[in-house]
């Protein structure tokens, strides 16, 4: 993460990516996935969107918060509503983005995910 200034590359991340890369799919049905931490939400999420079906891990989140990650911090700001987090989630053009996925839903050619 630090070394690309890159937020988004941690280690759970970069490996879904190669791991799609080398099994020529999005689809990570089967396979685990080995942390040396319980995934900080952004992982998580990468998990289960590549339907990862089971994580193994290290430390918890209150430990990662102890050395300075902000793991924990995130999971509790999505606890909160939306009006409440410490960044404005702010709605914006509703109609289109509706009609944007109005599209997709019919378009005949898409691939699945």
């Amino acid at each position: 993460m630090t070394t690309d200034n890159d937020p988004t590359a941690h280690a759970e991340v970069n490996t879904i990516r190669e791991a799609c890369r080398r099994l020529h799919t999005f689809d990570l049905s089967g396979c685990v996935i080995y942390s040396s931490s319980e995934p900080c939400p952004m992982c998580l999420g990468a998990i289960y969107w590549a339907r990862i079906g089971r994580i193994y891990y290290g430390n918890t989140r209150k430990d990662v918060g102890n050395v300075g990650f902000a793991d924990d911090f995130i999971y509790e700001e999505l606890d909160k509503k939306m009006e409440d987090r410490s960044v404005p989630i702010i709605p914006l053009l509703h109609d289109e983005a509706l009609h944007t996925f109005q599209l997709w839903k019919e378009k005949e050619d898409k691939i699945e995910y």
